[in-house]
Parts: C-alpha cells; sequence; structure tokens
C-alpha cells in the first residue's frame, strides 16, 4: 500500500498543501512547529478515522479557521486505487468519504489503507497505563479481523449498559436483579472477547520475539500475556464473587476492559526501569512487528510512518534501526512505503543514513507548514 499524494487545507497550522510521496521512501524536514508530524497525523486519520495525537479533532483545525479538510490518494495495486477525504467543522460536523462515497463509521476504513505509526507521541504504549497497552493490541486486532472488531464493540457496549445499572440510583435489590439479567451476556460476550485476544496476543508475542533475534541476538526483551480465566463456568463464577466491589465502586471491576500487558527487557518491567533509548528501541521493535503482523494477517503492506526517529537514539543504533526496516519483507515480498521527518537533514545526509540519499524526495517544511 501505498499513498500517492495528501493536500490539506486548515489542518493543524498548515493553511493549505498539496505534497506527492515517493512508492518507496519520502524525508520530510524542517524545523520543530513546522507542522512535520501534522502530515503524518493527516496521513493515520485518513487510514484510521482519527489522530495518533489526539481524540478532540477540533484541535485538528487551522486557528482561524472554522473547518479542516484533508484529502489522500493511494493505491495498493494498478487495479486498486482508492482516494479518501476527512473534514469537519468548528461544530463537530464530520464526513469521511471513500471515492466520493459518504461512510458513516469509522470502522468502514478499517483494512483499506494500513499504516504503521512510529512516534514519540505513542510513548505511552510503554511508559503510560494499562489502557495505552490495551487500545494499541485492540486497534491491530481490529485492523486484521472484523470478527475481533465486532466483538470488542460488542463488550464495550455490553459494559457501558451493566455500569449504567451499577451507577443509577436504584435500590441494592433492583440492582442485583437488573445485574442477573446483564451478567450473562457480560459473560459470554466477555470470554469471546479475550479468547479472540488470546489468540491473536500469542501469535504476535511469537512474532515480536523473532524480530527480536532477527535485529539483535543479545536483545532480551519479551511481552507477557497472561489469560487466567478460560471457561464461562469460571467467568461467571468471578463476576458473581466481585460484585459487591462492583456496587461499592459503581463500575465492572473485572474482564478483558481491565487486562494489562506486560513489556519486559532483561526481565524486568521495562515501564519501570527502562532508559529513554530502551522505551524507543523497544517501541521501535513493536511498531516493526506490527508491520509484518499487518502484512502477513491482511495481506496488504502498510505505510510506515515514522515520527522524529534519531531522538533518544545514538547514530549507530539509529542506523542499524533504518537498515532493519528497509530489509524487512513480508510473506509477498513486498517493501513498503516509508515517510520520515526529521529536523537535521544534514546530520543524515552527513553519517550516511540512507544509501543513494541524492536520489530520495524531499519536502521541506517551514515555520508557518508550507513546502
Amino acid at each position: 500500500m501505498e499513498i500517492n499524494n495528501l493536500e490539506m487545507i486548515s489542518f493543524r497550522n498548515h493553511r493549505k498543501i498539496n505534497i506527492d510521496f515517493d512508492p518507496g521512501l519520502t524525508i520530510i524536514w524542517g524545523e520543530n512547529g513546522s507542522g512535520k508530524t501534522s502530515i503524518l497525523e493527516a496521513i493515520h486519520s485518513l487510514s484510521y478515522g482519527k489522530s495518533f495525537r489526539t481524540n478532540n479533532k477540533k484541535d485538528l483545525i487551522k486557528k482561524g479557521s472554522d473547518f479542516f479538510f484533508i484529502k489522500g490518494s493511494f493505491k495498493k495495486t494498478e487495479n486498486f486505487k482508492n482516494t479518501v477525504s476527512l473534514s469537519q467543522d468548528i461544530k463537530g460536523n464530520k464526513k469521511i468519504q471513500i471515492d466520493n462515497k459518504i461512510i458513516k463509521k469509522r470502522k468502514d476504513l478499517f483494512g483499506l489503507n494500513n499504516v504503521v505509526v512510529f512516534s514519540p507521541e505513542e510513548e505511552g504504549i510503554t511508559k503510560g497505563t494499562s489502557l495505552f497497552r490495551r487500545n494499541y493490541f485492540d486497534r491491530i486486532f481490529s485492523i486484521c479481523s472484523y470478527d475481533y472488531l465486532n466483538s470488542l464493540l460488542l463488550y464495550n457496549k455490553t459494559i457501558k449498559q451493566r455500569n449504567s445499572v451499577l451507577k443509577n440510583n436504584n435500590s441494592l435489590f433492583d440492582k442485583e436483579k437488573e445485574l442477573e439479567i446483564w451478567d450473562k451476556p457480560f459473560c459470554i460476550n466477555g470470554l469471546s472477547l479475550w479468547q479472540k485476544r488470546e489468540m491473536f496476543m500469542n501469535s504476535f508475542i511469537n512474532l515480536f520475539l523473532k524480530t527480536v533475534e532477527d535485529f539483535d541476538k543479545d536483545l532480551l526483551l519479551n511481552v507477557k500475556y497472561d489469560l487466567k480465566i478460560k471457561t464461562n463456568k469460571d467467568f461467571l463464577k468471578k463476576t458473581k464473587e466481585n460484585r459487591h466491589i462492583d456496587l461499592f465502586k459503581k463500575y465492572t471491576s473485572f474482564g478483558p476492559h481491565k487486562d494489562d500487558v506486560v513489556f519486559l527487557w532483561n526481565n524486568q518491567k521495562i515501564k519501570n526501569h527502562g532508559s529513554q533509548g530502551e522505551h524507543k528501541i523497544f517501541l521501535a521493535l513493536l511498531k516493526i512487528t506490527e508491520y509484518i503482523f499487518l502484512s502477513n494477517e491482511t495481506k496488504n503492506t502498510p505505510i510506515f510512518l515514522i515520527d522524529d526517529m534519531f531522538a533518544n537514539l545514538d547514530k549507530e543504533r539509529s542506523k542499524k534501526l533504518l537498515r532493519f526496516i528497509e530489509e524487512i519483507k513480508n510473506d509477498n515480498k513486498e517493501k513498503s512505503q516509508t515517510i520520515i521527518t526529521t529536523t537535521n537533514i544534514i546530520n543524515i545526509k552527513e553519517n550516511g543514513f540512507f544509501m543513494e540519499f541524492d536520489d530520495i524526495k524531499k519536502h521541506h517544511l517551514v515555520k508557518n507548514g508550507t513546502t
């Protein structure tokens, strides 16, 4: 998959910009505040219907404007092309179109034009709470499987309804009766999601371990995910045991929505013990695994978006990562389109990060977001 062209109007600090991309590698460079990351953010928004930096689309509207509009032209093969546009005004009215046809649900974009983003904005995956990691893996698995996505949406709907019972002002007796009704679908939908998540997690972890070994045999990294509940009977038993806690806290305290995934560096939790460089290497290897995983599962090679890769990494590790990314191929032996942002184009050239540097497509952004 590749993006050939991107148009942005009143998006972040860009007034109006139109950019063409190389099917191989494109470098976008400029000082901080010139809008480099916003270009990657726009591509991600066109791929998944949302930013990787904010959940509030109003943040994307350029100051002084009352709307934003972005449009991308994507291509998988000569016979498989599509154009996606996304717009929203300051009142919150949004419109997503695929080939000029309006779609009502963001999930209709999933799997169409896949991208993988490696950005400091996503450091919460290794540094943040369990929610960051759940959301990260749920997004990957939802792109790979509509069945997983539908199970996730159904479970989230069930949790919302069960929590509304826990929060209402009814008597304890009435709440208990309502919970008896909701506990069965909660268990069925929860276990179904857990089983699908475990299957995908096992595949991802095995691929991650292979990716780490291919990158550096001396690195000892791991991902741990343990599913302790295996049957409907055990799920229902645990739910009933936790009911008094749920009633006291007024939310459901047990289930797939409370999962965590543990990342280990030398058998220690990287969240607690990792340096800045170790966090960046771990995140990079997660993202490379994500790229391979999506390629294999969807048979659609994602676009690799790399934002400010060289921060918090020494020259040799940066070079090694870039070489590794360039060499990666999916089952179809296709290379990925890669778009990289940097503040220092001279450093990249002088240190030989890329072969045939002069032939690489480059865009220079200035402070007001123009190229």
